[in-house]
């Protein structure tokens, strides 16, 4: 991976209220395009929730290519924050395999609910 733009990218969660494509997404978190693609795809094989946001072709593959969700976008920058602290994507796939809450919708939805408490 290439050194981050900006180093602080990804030191909180990121809250969207609106779909990003993955080149304004890598521009918000400090990282080249390329290493965007790499985490949403380890996002992808490894988090069915994050899979499941995308929408499916009529030939019932994902459609991979269209902007992310609100919930995909924290979970990207909640993966670049964790690669961040241990450093290589081995340790990453291990997290994410065993802390899954850490990265499901259900926890996406309660920050989001938290967040709009603290702003009312």
């Amino acid at each position: 991976m290439r050194q981050r733009k900006n180093q602080h990218g990804t030191n909180h969660d990121l809250f969207l209220d609106f779909p990003a494509s993955k080149t304004y997404l890598s521009t918000l978190l400090g990282v080249s395009r390329s290493t965007l693609y790499l985490w949403a795809d380890l996002a992808f094989w490894r988090i069915p929730s994050f899979r499941d946001s995308y929408p499916k072709k009529s030939d019932g593959s994902y459609d991979v290519t269209c902007p992310l969700s609100p919930y995909q976008c924290w979970v990207l920058a909640r993966i670049g924050r964790l690669i961040s602290q241990v450093a290589t994507l081995d340790r990453v796939k291990i997290a994410i395999k065993t802390n899954p809450n850490y990265f499901s919708l259900y926890t996406y939805r309660n920050a989001l609910r938290n967040l709009t408490k603290i702003g009312a």
